[in-house]
């Protein structure tokens, strides 16, 4: 198939030099900085001057650009660029884009009689040069079934998702979220120890060591089945007990623990209604009835 590949920053070069490599397509490549494009001539690829050039007879489009703008900047009603698409061919963007957006793409093709798929992917640079990232595939259905081989070339796992193409998108905030919010949590771990005079070091060989064990990973599945059994677990009286620990010492050398601080507030409320007994893990309960459900 003939690819059109348009954006190479640092995710973007390590796909499409993945591409390149594999020998597999016809390989195109169109960059704002042409100097970024240059070293694909040198593994077969053409160097496109404009980005209407690059999608000209292409089979599949693949962005990988900065946001919603730059890429509206190039896809939008009568744009050169979407002129140039031919028919039935897909627009792959596999930036992380806002889920409206990503609707609103799939509407504009859809218009214009080419296909679209959501594909955001999931790690480094590093990850994207050694063909290791894990994708989200969403959109239209026959354009998924499509692209998903090619993508298999630059990401070790694929995850085809039905619905929108949005839904891709989706799910991909939800991971960012997760991945944010575990950074916060490190530091202020990292933080709260140093102020009570901790080792950073020691720290660090901790958390290395406490995120990929099975006794980790359980909570994924008794979070996910709202089983809230503690078995051999740890109560939520237990729990509650240790975070006013955390809290009292955290006080002690005036560091706030926010994150801390809304944990205890959901577990007085679980205690309350009766769930004194329950594994910890039951405050997302709390956060369920927050949310109306």
């Amino acid at each position: 198939m003939k690819i059109a590949f348009l954006g190479l920053g640092r995710m973007g070069t390590g796909m499409a030099t993945r591409l390149a490599e594999s020998g597999e397509h016809s390989l195109t490549v169109w960059n704002r900085s042409q100097d970024k494009a240059l070293p694909f001539a040198l593994l077969g690829a053409r160097i496109a001057n404009n980005p209407s050039d690059a999608v000209e007879d292409a089979d599949i489009v693949i962005t990988s650009l900065l946001d919603d703008k730059s890429i509206a900047t190039l896809f939008h009603y009568q744009s050169p660029v979407l002129s140039a698409m031919k028919k039935n061919s897909i627009h792959l963007c596999v930036t992380t884009i806002s889920p409206l957006y990503a609707d609103q793409l799939q509407a504009l093709h859809d218009a214009h009689g080419t296909r679209y798929v959501s594909g955001p992917v999931v790690g480094r640079p590093d990850a994207s040069a050694a063909g290791k990232l894990v994708q989200f595939l969403a959109g239209d259905e026959s354009a998924v079934a499509v692209v998903k081989n090619t993508c298999s070339i630059f990401a070790e796992q694929i995850m085809c998702l039905s619905g929108p193409a949005s839904t891709a998108n989706s799910q991909k905030l939800c991971i960012n979220f997760f991945v944010a919010s575990l950074i916060e949590s490190m530091g202020e771990c990292f933080t709260f120890g140093e102020k009570l005079g901790v080792p950073r070091e020691n720290l660090a060989f901790f958390l290395e060591k406490i995120l990929p064990l099975p006794g980790v990973k359980v909570y994924v599945d008794k979070i996910f089945k709202r089983d809230t059994n503690s078995g051999t677990g740890f109560t939520m009286t237990a729990g509650r007990k240790d975070l006013a620990l955390m809290l009292d010492a955290a006080s002690s050398v005036q560091c706030p623990l926010d994150i801390a601080s809304v944990i205890a507030n959901k577990m007085d409320m679980a205690i309350e209604q009766g769930m004194e007994d329950k594994d910890w893990s039951a405050i997302q309960e709390i956060t369920r009835q927050r949310a109306g459900m």
